[in-house]
């Protein structure tokens, strides 16, 4: 039968002033799924002790990994951890645990993969207690410890008296938020087979927004898996913690640079500055289209008013031939005897008429040679 046992999440947080840059993270995480009793495998705790390990380092965290932890492995590898994390006052350290747990006389069990219990009595010798990691840790000295304990909280063990359902509270010492998977009497799921365990699933998904505090991260969680299990499973927390700690800190964003503001005048003096010197008439009509008020509307108007007369075409008169000075007599004859007594038609149909003299005399005339009285005489008599 597979079982589980609730998370314990033991999570001492810094104040937010340690949360930096720098700062030293280390993390332990161990997945028990392979057991040598056939009764207690597992699907996912190897798979959640992967999600958990790629969550980590991507929040900055050093970590320790144990895959199939005998009870030995459990003290070398937490003593390994706590050495880490006493070197720095300012350090923040995690405990992760996937795997079996049970309570028996309020204490927290943790199963490695070689314990043979039979009855309460053997879990001293064989199991390892969930309450040695926060001792280590308090001997540590570091300001912020995380432990997180996603375990089969259904008691995989033969029913004893002694060995009760679900995982027992514990006090959360000074610093320290503390979590379990489900809540006292609820037993955690442990996810679809190739998959994550439905807390750890959830909380990895929540460690990695960035800007959001422990306690409001883990709310996330709370309302993640109560979705997930239709009620049937909910988180529970113990906190005694002092600022805030962030998995990720929060991304700041540059605010977007604000354009200065611009003076109306200073603007109507640039376009003046621009067109002041202009020969285009159309220029200065822009300006007083967009400035009909402005403080050079005057000076465009003007503008306007010498560039349009500038512009207009000169009113072209017909040249004046120049006429020699001749006598009246002279004049008056020529008038008579070339545009007025003889039209050019007239004098075409004449010349076939009046004969040789006629014509010699006539085209005399029309090159403005002068007549004589007598040849004025002759055409008044033959040339009619």
């Amino acid at each position: 039968m597979r079982l589980s046992i609730g998370l314990i999440t033991v999570l001492t947080v810094l104040s937010a002033a340690h949360c930096v840059a720098g700062e030293t993270r280390v993390a332990l995480i161990i997945g028990n799924s392979d057991y040598v009793n056939p009764n207690l495998k597992l699907t996912n705790p190897a798979n959640d002790a992967a999600a958990m390990q790629r969550a980590l380092q991507a929040a900055g965290f050093v970590t320790i990994v144990r895959l199939n932890a005998r009870r030995l492995d459990f003290y070398r590898a937490v003593d390994e951890f706590t050495a880490k994390i006493g070197r720095d006052q300012h350090a923040v350290g995690l405990f992760y645990y996937a795997g079996h747990g049970v309570q028996a006389e309020g204490t927290n069990y943790l199963i490695p993969v070689d314990a043979d219990i039979q009855a309460e009595s053997d879990l001293e010798p064989n199991a390892f207690d969930a309450g040695r990691v926060l001792r280590a840790m308090k001997a540590a000295q570091n300001e912020m410890n995380i432990v997180i304990l996603d375990a089969c909280r259904d008691n995989p063990l033969p029913k004893t008296r002694g060995i009760e359902r679900g995982l027992a509270r514990m006090d959360a010492p000074s610093g320290t938020f503390i979590a379990y998977a489900a809540a006292p009497g609820q037993s955690a799921q442990d996810g679809a087979s190739g998959t994550n365990g439905v807390f750890t699933g959830e909380l990895v998904r929540a460690m990695a927004e960035p800007g959001v505090p422990l306690e409001q991260m883990f709310k996330r969680v709370i309302a993640g898996v109560k979705a997930d299990t239709h009620g049937a499973q909910q988180p529970w927390s113990e906190a005694s913690i002092q600022g805030d700690f962030y998995f990720h800190a929060a991304v700041i964003q540059a605010p977007s640079p604000v354009a200065p503001a611009v003076d109306p005048k200073q603007l109507e003096l640039m376009y003046w500055e621009s067109i002041k010197d202009s020969t285009n008439v159309a220029d200065f009509r822009a300006y007083l289209s967009k400035y009909p008020k402005g403080e050079f509307s005057g000076l465009a108007t003007n503008r306007v008013d010498y560039l349009a007369k500038s512009a207009a075409p000169e009113i072209i008169r017909p040249a004046v031939a120049s006429v020699k000075p001749s006598t009246p007599t002279q004049s008056a004859v020529s008038k008579v005897s070339v545009t007025s007594a003889v039209p050019a038609p007239a004098m075409a149909t004449k010349k076939k008429q009046w004969g040789g003299q006629c014509d010699a005399i006539l085209e005399g005339a029309q090159l403005g040679e002068s007549l004589n009285d007598e040849q004025r005489a002759y055409i008044s008599k033959n040339c009619q």
